[in-house]
């Protein structure tokens, strides 16, 4: 039993990573603002990407952001390789998450939520219930983060499923990943003299 629950997961990791791709394309391209219930929320590109090439882990290509990384993001793209791990930002008004997402397992680790604020100065003699207080501040902070990422993997699977994802979405995907860091690549070799591929 386990190993074919191990193989189902295997086999749908493409779908993860489709997400992950679909996400950083649609921040790359049209901004991270989305509308939630209502609210507006900000959506960023952290300082690190993971890619790797169809399941080899000893195949990764690991992105720290010390400038553009446009370029090498393009260039893994282009060489086959799928987007695994992306650090992101999420701001919803004056608070502030920071995430890694596992597009692969569709996991997120190294949750960053936002400062707690100001106690009920009511609460600062019960140390107990200052504690509880936190505690179910710090829970309800975790449950918005969840809900935003339910709220975006459900907005995927939403085009995925419909004649949008192959009419629109893929199209205007593989013109990103095309013309992705084109621009440095090129100026680059001009500088040095050689050839973009």
């Amino acid at each position: 039993m386990k190993e074919t629950f191990l193989s189902v997961v295997e086999e749908k990791r493409f779908l993860g990573r489709e997400f992950l791709t679909w996400l950083i394309g649609r921040l790359e391209e049209e901004g991270g603002r989305f509308e939630i219930e209502g609210d507006i929320l900000e959506l960023a590109l952290g300082d690190r990407l993971v890619l790797e090439a169809g399941g080899d882990p000893g195949a990764r290509l690991s992105l720290v952001d010390e400038g553009d990384i446009r370029p090498e993001l393009g260039a893994g793209l282009r060489r086959g390789k799928l987007l695994d791990r992306a650090r992101l930002s999420m701001t919803r008004g004056e608070r502030r998450w920071e995430l890694t997402l596992d597009g692969g397992m569709l996991t997120y680790d190294s949750l960053r939520c936002p400062p707690l604020g100001d106690r009920d100065p009511g609460l600062q003699d019960d140390r107990r219930a200052a504690f509880e207080n936190d505690l179910f501040l710090r829970l309800a902070d975790i449950e918005d983060a969840v809900s935003v990422l339910d709220w975006l993997f459900a907005a995927f699977c939403r085009i995925r499923a419909s004649p949008a994802w192959t009419d629109a979405t893929l199209p205007t995907l593989r013109t990103w990943v095309a013309e992705l860091g084109r621009g440095s690549e090129m100026a680059l070799a001009a500088t040095a003299g050689g050839d973009v591929d």
